[in-house]
């Protein structure tokens, strides 16, 4: 059963910009937790390939969690709620080294509304 407020081919047609075929598993973050203004969970899902619905519902992620699905080279993308109840697919997250050499998480591309910051907390 798809929920209204799962991201559909149409909201997620960014996901054609990656330039190489997905062969690897797609992962959508949809709220995230701060602390010390920094990213240290999130709220994180794994969407069907056909993107039309969750595989893996969002659930409380640790921040090592996701840095491991990057590193095992899956894709991350900020998944941002929408005025009619849906989600929009948002950039690719990485992995942001802090000065003092502390990991967290931050959007490719850093444009306001955009930015990890901008999602929702939880």
């Amino acid at each position: 059963m798809v929920e209204k407020s799962v991201p559909t081919a149409r909201t997620l047609a960014p996901l054609a910009a990656l330039s190489a075929p997905i062969t690897s598993v797609l992962y959508g973050i949809t709220a995230v937790r701060l602390e010390d203004g920094h990213v240290a969970e999130v709220m994180m899902g794994m969407i069907d390939p056909s993107l039309e619905h969750w595989d893996l519902r969002p659930a409380p992620t640790r921040l090592v969690e996701v840095v491991d699905r990057l590193v095992e080279g899956d894709h991350v993308v900020a998944l941002f709620p929408t005025e009619r109840g849906t989600l929009r697919m948002g950039p690719e997250v990485q992995v942001d080294v802090l000065p003092g050499g502390a990991e967290t998480l931050a959007a490719a591309d850093d444009r306001p509304g955009q930015r990890l910051l901008d999602l929702p907390r939880f």
